[in-house]
């Protein structure tokens, strides 16, 4: 559950970025080299920031699954006779 709430939570955030970013004028100047380097380096810290929301809500969910997964025992090798 709380995947799908960083879910929301990102896609809100980002939505947000890049409403400023139009607000602010990225589309418009988009031949001028500084506007574009602005608009790259912006857009390469909405993506860290994005990761950090990611894993700031989810906090362990994400690696359940391998914990879950490596408590199973090994049946395939047992099968094989």
């Amino acid at each position: 559950m709380r995947e799908y709430i960083a879910g929301v939570v990102m896609i809100i955030f980002t939505s947000l970025s890049f409403w400023g970013m139009n607000l602010f004028g990225f589309a418009s100047n988009q031949h001028d080299i500084l506007w574009t380097l602005g608009a790259a380096f912006a857009l390469l810290a909405i993506l860290l920031i994005n990761v950090y929301i990611y894993f700031a809500i989810c906090q362990e969910t994400p690696w359940v699954w391998q914990k879950d997964k490596a408590e199973e025992p090994d049946t395939t090798a047992e099968n094989e006779d």
